[in-house]
């Protein structure tokens, strides 16, 4: 049941590869959220994973690993 973790967050990382390629992060309006924006969608990134995983729901894990994975991803490059 971990596949949809990874691969949710295999498939966030080449977004944010990709996206940080094409857009210069100065013309990024994600970037200017505060940092609470990134936290609260770690946590819920990582509820959802959790939850997902439990409850045998692939669909929600993936999700969550890809919202958590995106935005550790976002304050590690950006706010950091």
């Amino acid at each position: 049941m971990m596949f949809p973790v990874a691969a949710g967050m295999g498939a966030a990382w080449l977004y944010f590869r990709e996206s940080e390629s094409g857009v210069p992060a100065e013309s990024n309006c994600s970037y200017l959220a505060p940092a609470s924006t990134d936290v609260l969608a770690v946590l819920a990134g990582a509820y959802l994973s959790y939850y997902g995983t439990k409850n045998k729901a692939p669909s929600v894990a993936f999700i969550g690993a890809t919202v958590l994975t995106i935005h550790a991803l976002q304050w590690q490059h950006h706010k950091s």
